[in-house]
């Protein structure tokens, strides 16, 4: 307005039009970069949302590929500790010859959690990955239909499995068994059937329909810091499974509690929609392990008091 002022007093000789266009330009590109950069710290804010996405089956119809990525943060307090405490949480991801995501939370009062983490997620990767395609490890999850009893033999045979592992350990690093629990979470992919097992607390996430749902409990105990743990004192009683149809199923994402605390409502009745924006760009090979890893490090998402536990994620 004060160039067309001048321009009205002085005439367009001195004031052309061309510098009034060439200054509504500049203008126009600088409240486009301050948009821009509004909506990137928007996004770092991760809130709930009812947000609708496109429905990444319509694009990926005849995709049958999946890809898994996985990676973990230490928490605050745990670097606030004198000696500092390792990061408890163990995260892996695998593709083929199952997708499969593994995630595991030692429990924070057992001095070796961290290695019994570790050891489990390892152990059943690799036991589940053997398994030969016509094993009950693959081909009850190619079934339309499951049974109880086959699904409970499933599920313990991998507890069995954990459980087997963390004896191994103990044996190795001379401690209890209980000096290495940890919490697990497993989601694995058949042709027609979703496989998800909880012992203990954290969360699994899918993406079903173009609509985020949580599968399984949220695996808390009475009382807000109490939860299940895998040791040799474990019961069956405590693991948790299903066996959900796949169908329409095109994001899968397992996540410890201090994940959670940012990304799930306390009661489980929200879930972050920053899922689905992770999972479209995984899609299209822009979300890979080195984003994960800044997400889960990111300081304005994780600001305290937030932040405090270690945070472990593995997708597909």
């Amino acid at each position: 307005m004060k160039l067309h002022d001048q321009q009205k007093q002085l005439g367009k000789k001195i004031v052309p039009d061309e510098l009034i266009e060439d200054f509504q330009s500049k203008r126009e590109k600088s409240e486009e970069k301050s948009i821009k950069a509004k909506r990137k710290s928007e996004e770092k804010s991760i809130p709930f949302t009812t947000e609708e996405f496109s429905n990444p089956l319509d694009r990926y119809r005849n995709s049958t590929k999946w890809r898994g990525i996985h990676a973990k943060q230490v928490g605050h307090s745990h670097l606030r500790s004198e000696p500092p405490v390792p990061c408890q949480d163990a995260t892996l991801a695998v593709s083929k010859p199952l997708p499969a995501i593994f995630v595991a939370d030692g429990a924070g009062s057992a001095r070796l959690s961290h290695l019994g983490s570790q050891a489990v997620v390892e152990n059943l990767s690799e036991f589940i990955t053997s398994q030969g395609e016509d094993s009950i490890y693959h081909e009850l999850l190619d079934r339309e239909e499951i049974d109880d009893e086959e699904g409970e033999e499933y599920a313990d045979s991998l507890i069995k499995r954990a459980i087997e592992t963390l004896q191994e350990l103990s044996h190795k690093e001379k401690c209890p068994v209980d000096a290495l629990k940890c919490t697990l979470l497993i989601a694995v992919l058949g042709k027609n059937r979703l496989f998800g097992l909880k012992v203990g607390d954290g969360f699994i996430v899918a993406e079903k329909d173009n609509k985020l749902e949580l599968v399984g409990p949220l695996g808390k105990g009475e009382f807000a810091n109490q939860t299940t743990f895998i040791s040799d004192k474990f019961k069956n009683t405590d693991i948790h499974h299903d066996f959900l149809p796949s169908h329409n199923i095109t994001g899968i994402a397992v996540f410890t509690d201090g994940a959670g605390e940012t990304l799930v409502s306390m009661d489980g009745s929200r879930i972050a929609g920053a899922f689905s924006k992770f999972f479209a760009q995984m899609r299209d090979g822009k979300f890979g392990e080195e984003e994960l890893t800044q997400f889960l490090k990111d300081p304005k998402v994780w600001a305290p008091p937030k932040g405090g536990d270690d945070r472990g994620m593995a997708s597909l």
